[in-house]
């Protein structure tokens, strides 16, 4: 029994190994005729981060292979430095590596402060279509590969039209426009308003890299303050402990 639970651990579900099971283990980069040893410790969606002395030797672009060594195994990745920061780097996880693994959230969603455009809905039954005169104005609060959420002001109107399920027709203000349709598959009231779920059903082909690039760069910036957040705070709490 305990090394059924042992070996549940580490292969997760059916459909792969339990992503976790690479943090913190020996990962080897190498590129042309340079190899260095670190430790991998982060992966979550397009990207992973290696702690490694001699990052400096990587450039943002260059293609490299890395030998992962867990306790499932043995992954040999095909990548590329996308981020680096002082003694780590940022390289993609390629999707026929990603297929190896489960995450408790099959696409990160990343905050974000950007807004976008809501032109016309219709009810879950596609029986009534709204149009609007003026686009409506709406906040996205964070965004994935497959759907985002966002705030809309108190609008009784809307508070009506928009439930579960209603499909809407918006254009997302990246930076770049992104015309979509969404389906909403949540809906709550806070103190900004109303606040919306909703799962991406179609977006023009031409623009799908573009979004993908958008929330993989969010997605890198945001671990990065996180990341000397955490360090700053750490230093801060073993200060405060030697000074005791």
């Amino acid at each position: 029994m305990a090394s059924r639970q042992k070996a549940m651990k580490f292969y997760g579900s059916k459909e792969g190994y339990d992503a976790d099971v690479m943090i913190e283990s020996k990962a080897m980069l190498s590129k042309d005729d340079f190899v260095a040893t670190g430790v991998l410790t982060y992966a979550l969606g397009d990207i992973i981060e290696v702690e490694l002395p001699e990052y400096d030797n990587f450039a943002l672009g260059d293609k490299c292979k890395m030998t992962v060594y867990t306790r499932s195994g043995l992954f040999v990745i095909e990548t590329t430095v996308v981020a680096k920061e002082q003694g780590s780097l940022i390289v993609l996880n390629p999707p026929e590596n990603r297929r190896k693994f489960t995450e408790k959230r099959e696409f990160p969603r990343v905050d974000v402060k950007n807004e976008g455009l809501l032109f016309g809905l219709q009810d879950k039954n596609k029986r009534n279509k709204h149009q609007f005169d003026d686009p409506i104005r709406f906040s996205i609060k964070n965004i994935s590969v497959n759907g985002l959420g966002f705030t809309i002001n108190e609008n009784a109107m809307l508070e009506k039209v928009i439930q579960k399920h209603s499909q809407l027709e918006v254009e997302l203000i990246l930076g770049f426009l992104v015309p979509c349709t969404m389906e909403i598959v949540r809906q709550e009231k806070t103190n900004e308003g109303y606040y919306y779920g909703a799962s991406f059903i179609s977006i023009p082909e031409e623009k799908t890299n573009a979004l993908r690039g958008f929330i993989l760069k969010n997605q890198i910036e945001t671990y990065f303050v996180q990341k000397r957040e955490n360090e700053t705070k750490k230093a801060l709490e073993k200060k405060s402990a030697a000074n005791q």
